[in-house]
């Protein structure tokens, strides 16, 4: 019995192995893709001509994995192997100004580099999607007024000063003077989920062709932004200057967060750790809401010293408050209150409340900024097109952590400092923390 028990085991365990075998690396086995990504230029630029050595990273927002490749002579970045899954793409291509010319047979307007960027989003890769197209857009600053940084995350609940010490810092990237009067600071609504609804553009966005005041059919998806709550500098167009090199910032309230003060109805406001908040008392404009709504807001203390913006479009709300989740877009624009009121006013596709959102044309926008939860399961729909922001920012610390996103630096040229502006945030902003007037690097 024991002889014939010794006997039989290596046929079971053989047996065992191979079934096994069978199961785990056979039918059920992932099949992986191998994918292509083509990239070319979009309609300002020769289409016949190939983007050579475009970085292009794909990313699983399942897993949080990248990938990246760079494009061959034909403009293919080939990824072999993929795991199927979604993804999202982003791809960035930089030249000089002789290459330029070489490549398209004419000069450019800059001694800078040539920055072309491309995104996609949602992308599904299984056997059934095995490529994609992307195309480059060009950097097309208009004015040289940028968005630096922009503090959205606050700080700690308990120990800092939650959301109230959030703002937004505006800067020179030019070599001349610029004035900020009339310059208007917007933010975007859209979907912060990607749904799949009646709705719902195929990339999850709202499809704002179906909201009621619609008027300009499917261009609505492509030619327009969608503005809850807009912000104007004031002045008489030369009041403001921003000096080659300089920033404004806007404070939600101007006072100094490190310190306990009383709020509007004399409630003693306590700051347990000072060093997770910021001094806003020396910002150059401040949001408060007391005259436009006709009460004063408790948490919304004037500073008497400090200009108020004046409201050109608010949806709802008792205070400037930036979605410290990230879920938001903010862009810089120039608008009349003639042109505001000939804007077109639409309501959510979703038909869900009465709110109307000002629908701008894409062509008014100075710099827009994209930002998200995170690249992964939390990424948000896009607000903009890729020609005023291929990519998305967001904070890794995430909401209350004294962190802000902010532009890099690209070069110095005699003391002065040149941001860098690809718009693509995904390459041109990073993490810091939080202080008006700073640099990264």
């Amino acid at each position: 019995m024991f002889k014939k028990l010794i006997l039989f085991t290596p046929f079971v365990i053989t047996l065992l192995f191979n079934s096994c075998s069978d199961d785990d690396f056979g039918a059920n086995a992932v099949q992986t893709i191998n994918f292509t990504t083509y990239v070319k230029f979009d309609a300002d630029f020769d289409h016949t001509k190939k983007p050579i050595h475009a970085k292009t990273v794909l990313k699983n927002t399942q897993t949080g994995i990248t990938h990246e490749a760079l494009t061959n002579d034909n403009g293919e970045a080939i990824f072999p192997n993929l795991t199927p899954g979604i993804y999202s793409a982003n791809v960035s291509f930089s030249i000089t100004p002789a290459q330029f010319e070489d490549l398209f047979g004419y000069p450019t307007d800059s001694e800078d580099n040539v920055e072309f960027s491309g995104a996609a989003q949602n992308i599904t890769i299984n056997s059934s999607n095995v490529s994609l197209e992307i195309e480059l857009t060009s950097t097309k600053t208009i004015g040289g007024l940028i968005l630096k940084q922009i503090y959205y995350g606050g700080s700690h609940i308990k120990e800092g000063a939650m959301f109230r010490d959030q703002f937004i810092e505006i800067y020179n990237n030019s070599s001349e003077v610029l004035y900020a009067d009339g310059l208007i600071f917007g933010q975007l609504f859209g979907a912060n989920t990607v749904e799949n609804q009646p709705y719902s553009q195929p990339n999850g966005q709202l499809d704002w062709s179906k909201g009621e005041g619609n008027k300009v059919g499917a261009s609505a998806n492509t030619d327009f932004v969608y503005v809850s709550h807009a912000i104007r500098i004031p002045g008489d167009g030369t009041t403001y200057a921003v000096q080659p090199g300089e920033s404004i910032t806007i404070a939600q309230t101007a006072i100094n967060h490190k310190g306990n003060y009383y709020d509007a109805n004399g409630k003693l406001i306590e700051i347990l750790k000072p060093e997770l908040t910021v001094d806003l008392s020396n910002a150059d404009f401040e949001v408060n809401m007391t005259e436009y709504l006709g009460s004063q807001y408790s948490y919304d203390i004037q500073n008497p010293a400090v200009p108020d913006m004046d409201i050109v479009w608010w949806v709802s709300g008792r205070d400037l408050i930036l979605d410290n989740l990230g879920r938001q877009a903010f862009i810089l624009f120039r608008a009349s209150n003639e042109e505001i009121n000939g804007f077109g006013k639409v309501k959510n596709p979703n038909n869900k409340t009465s709110y109307e959102y000002l629908q701008l044309p894409n062509e008014k926008i100075v710099d827009g900024v994209e930002t998200t939860q995170d690249m992964g399961s939390k990424l948000v729909p896009k607000k903009l097109q890729n020609k005023q922001d291929a990519g998305y920012s967001y904070l890794t610390a995430g909401p209350y952590s004294s962190t802000s996103i902010i532009r890099k630096t690209q070069k110095t040229i005699n003391g002065r400092i040149i941001l860098k502006d690809t718009n693509n945030s995904t390459n041109d902003f990073v993490n810091i923390k939080a202080e008006p007037k700073i640099f990264a690097q």
